[in-house]
């Protein structure tokens, strides 16, 4: 189904013996910071099952940790409050909450806290259909954790990774990540974090057509969840298994599924795993010929996934209202659900295929970095052996006029002619070197405009693309109108403007290598550990653009600026009271 388990950083299972255990560990406990420690950890442990517990948890965390001046508590109860509102299905504020806890863990240097709400942040991401923004936030926290050593976390990570690429349809890549995670966690026997890793790998199998193996994943994953007592994994499973059945024509048994997962969700409210018990229910109906209890069920799930802004849901319940009205000779209707789901389509597909170009640099950066290298010292060898061709002959000229006076000195009377012949000709390669100079620095002077004007256009053209998709959410919200309203008309014009800006990063560097030639090969020579898209921030911080102007650039926030540059001053071994800028500038 659309929603799967993520469990990118969270404790996602609950245990009651678990909480029992804790709170008599707090009834026992000495120390402001230890209760703190043991509340967030109740907190954490039951989002799953009484979510309504987590709000009230969190509050004390922060409460306490306020008065004991205790940051990490801080940024713990953050983060429990960003968990409860994203169960909530409030996703504005679970992001707000996660950017509180990711800023003071990061004013505590506590990388861990970090890497936990950007991660947490990218969940929110891809389940609104924002696969850019969440893998970005997934790689983000995968090099945090990787580099502390963290293979809990890391498993975490990959684990998420596969789940854009099944978003993606890239469906063996995303296998191959839940194995790597569930490789994890079977040899560290971890069986909370292996019931999530079943589901996953389930509904890839779901996929692939391979159904008997989706069952038994499924039913294993189910059979974990009921000891656990874990309501949104037990969620989860039900909808998987409606749809193991629904794609075996056994529709009964896959109506049933769905509605079992609505009877628990009845009281959990998960509204993007109940968006998919709506939407399987409609293709149930849909396909026995039940047109009302259909449109009922797509209506349904058109609701609630506008309202959460589950765009890949709501991509589906268009489809589905279209088929169903097309079907009852409601043409009208079906026409324009068939139009909102192809315009939601668009979307989704654009921001999917920046998606693959991301994953394929991340896949083959080294391999084409060192081939530029190759290339950048072949280039710089032919340089060198031309520049010096040019010192000898020019220096063999010079010795020539030097001959030459000597020789005009003791002939002054012979050869006054040869004189002043020789004298022109040095006189010509003067003036030729001054105006080889000039042109030169002309060139420099036009390459360095060309950089600074690409460079404007492509912090515009991101800007223009972030109109273009907060007049999208607009669009969505007010429902549909007719396309000569204001607001579709700022909406195509938006976009007819922003294919006029199109320009890539490859460009962008063509320019960059235009004025540096050499910044990039001696930058990567110097710090060979670093990454493609630390070396693209050093370009920005080279050209001394802010943090607004950088975040407009690479299409994130300046805080995720501001937290890229703090791991790239500490990959880059700078103290304190060392300037990157400096530093770059000196490359």
């Amino acid at each position: 189904m659309l929603y799967l388990l993520l469990i990118a950083t969270l404790p996602v299972f609950s245990q009651s013996p678990k909480i029992d255990s804790l709170q008599n560990l707090l009834t026992k406990a000495q120390s402001d910071t230890t209760r703190v420690n043991l509340i967030f950890e109740i907190a954490m442990e039951s989002w799953s099952t009484a979510p309504e517990k987590t709000l009230a948890n969190a509050e004390k965390v922060l409460s306490i940790s306020r008065k004991i001046n205790y940051p990490k508590g801080e940024a713990d109860g953050e983060y429990a409050l960003g968990v409860y509102y994203w169960q909530k299905n409030k996703y504005p504020e679970a992001l707000a909450h996660y950017s509180k806890s990711e800023k003071i863990s990061q004013d505590i240097e506590n990388e861990i806290g970090v890497g936990k709400a950007i991660a947490s942040a990218g969940i929110i991401y891809g389940e609104q259909g924002n696969y850019g923004h969440a893998l970005d936030n997934y790689l983000q926290a995968l090099a945090i954790f990787q580099g502390l050593r963290d293979q809990k976390r890391s498993s975490n990570i990959l684990n998420s990774i596969g789940n854009v690429h099944k978003n993606q349809k890239n469906y063996d890549e995303a296998l191959n990540f839940y194995k790597q995670a569930q490789a994890i966690w079977m040899k560290a026997g971890d069986r909370k974090s292996l019931a999530g890793s079943y589901i996953n790998i389930a509904s890839i199998q779901i996929r692939k057509k391979d159904f008997n193996a989706a069952l038994a994943s499924a039913q294993k994953g189910l059979e974990l969840f009921d000891q656990f007592k874990d309501i949104n994994g037990q969620i989860i499973c039900h909808n998987n298994l409606g749809e193991i059945y629904f794609q075996t024509g056994k529709y009964d048994l896959a109506a049933t599924e769905y509605e079992k997962a609505l009877a628990i969700n009845h009281e959990f409210q998960r509204k993007p795993a109940m968006v998919s018990s709506y939407d399987g229910l409609g293709h149930v109906y849909s396909k026995t010929n039940d047109f009302q209890k259909a449109l009922t069920s797509y209506h349904q799930a058109e609701e609630l996934a506008r309202t959460s802004g589950v765009r890949p849901a709501l991509q589906l319940a268009y489809e589905g209202l279209a088929h169903v009205y097309g079907q009852s000779g409601k043409f009208a209707n079906a026409f324009r659900y068939q139009e909102l789901a192809m315009v939601l389509k668009d979307s989704l597909f654009n921001e999917e295929n920046t998606v693959k170009m991301t994953n394929l640099r991340v896949h083959y950066e080294n391999e084409r970095k060192e081939s530029e290298i190759k290339l950048l010292q072949k280039e710089k060898d032919l340089g060198d052996a031309t520049r010096n061709t040019v010192m000898v002959a020019l220096a063999a000229i010079l010795i020539l006029v030097a001959l030459a006076f000597n020789r005009q000195r003791l002939k002054v009377g012979k050869d006054k002619e040869l004189h002043a012949a020789q004298r022109a000709l040095a006189d010509i390669e003067i003036q030729n070197g001054f105006e080889k100079e000039q042109r030169l620095q002309a060139e420099l002077e036009f390459r360095n405009k060309a950089l600074t004007t690409h460079t404007l256009n492509l912090i515009q053209k991101n800007s223009i693309l972030e109109d273009i998709r907060q007049t999208v959410s607009q669009a969505l919200k007010t429902g549909p109108r007719d396309e000569n309203t204001p607001l579709f008309s700022k909406l195509i014009n938006l976009i007819d403007y922003s294919f006029n800006q199109d320009k890539d990063w490859d460009e962008f560097k063509a320019y960059f290598e235009g004025v540096h030639p050499d910044f990039f090969s001696k930058l990567k020579k110097a710090n060979p550990e670093l990454s493609a898209g630390e070396l693209r921030l050093c370009a920005l911080i080279r050209l001394n653009l802010n943090l607004k102007e950088s975040a407009g650039l690479l299409s994130i926030s300046p805080d995720s600026v501001k937290t890229a540059r703090h791991r790239l001053r500490k990959k880059l071994k700078l103290g304190e009271e060392g300037s990157l800028l400096d530093y770059l500038m000196g490359i």
